[in-house]
């Protein structure tokens, strides 16, 4: 019978181990024979901007909210869920405890992983550009799997709500480890358009990182290589045409109101873009 004690570990000072602050707390403890790196839900806001943010996040965006406990529940029901699918995430040790770490539904211990994200490594220049290409095409139906399952089962939590080229990792055994899960969306009736603002904010992300000397070719090669042209399609009914009159007028009005619209890499840009290159 397996024991279901569980393994205490303790430190005096966290100080010395942060690894970044970002809204949470992200230590690299000493754990095992390695690392470990523990995640402080509670950060560095106040009550009030917790109960601001969660308020837009809930009625507004309709995405879960941001109080420490939620996201704290939030990203661990992402993790299994991305897990179960066949997706590399990070491994948590949920039979530890950090004595001293309070509240308890409030704090993470996850793996620790030393591993090039792909914001880094698109923007190398010591990488060859095709090795770089090379990649982007073994992501594609990597990718494309993970909307396709979201849209048959009808599950928000399968789209990554902060998804951008700076939270996926590059293993050693070829996979992709995805990360950061602390909200996602709630609607299981808007899994498409979900899709296609994802698909948007990866394409924006990559075109930040690889420059405009190189962003037309990987989009080329997205529409080439990405398995279902209809969800790339569905980008530009997302930015430009959607169906609702609210949503579309709204969009019209961020167009023309907002600075960042108009920039190379903008949502709106991006979706432009595509369906130049899906319709040429």
């Amino acid at each position: 019978m397996a024991s279901s004690q569980k393994e205490v570990i303790r430190f005096d000072d966290l100080a010395p181990y942060l690894l970044l602050k970002n809204g949470n707390y992200l230590y690299k403890i000493p754990f095992r024979d390695g690392f470990a790196v523990l995640k402080v839900y509670y950060g560095d806001r106040s009550l009030l901007e917790y109960i601001t943010k969660t308020l837009g996040n809930v009625m507004v965006s309709k995405q879960t909210s941001f109080m420490p406990i939620a996201r704290w529940q939030t990203e661990y029901e992402c993790l299994n869920l991305w897990r179960e699918a066949g997706f590399r995430v990070f491994d948590t040790y949920d039979n530890v405890i950090v004595e001293g770490c309070v509240p308890r539904k409030g704090w993470r211990l996850f793996e620790y992983v030393d591993r090039p994200r792909f914001v880094h490594y698109f923007a190398d220049p010591k990488v060859p550009f095709d090795e770089r290409l090379d990649m982007w095409k073994r992501f594609l139906p990597v990718w494309h799997h993970r909307h396709r399952l979201a849209l048959e089962r009808s599950e928000p939590k399968l789209i990554h709500e902060n998804g951008d080229l700076k939270h996926v990792m590059i293993m050693d055994d070829g996979q992709f480890l995805f990360f950061d899960f602390e909200m996602c969306y709630r609607s299981r009736k808007k899994v498409k358009d979900l899709v296609a603002r994802e698909i948007l904010a990866y394409l924006k992300s990559l075109g930040k990182t690889v420059g405009k000397a190189h962003w037309d070719r990987f989009m080329k090669v997205t529409v080439e290589e990405y398995p279902d042209r209809t969800l790339l399609e569905y980008t530009y009914t997302f930015a430009f045409q959607n169906p609702n009159l609210l949503v579309r007028t709204a969009r019209m009005l961020d167009r023309k109101i907002k600075p960042r619209a108009a920039k190379p890499f903008s949502k709106y840009n991006t979706a432009q873009k595509l369906h130049l290159l899906l319709t040429s």
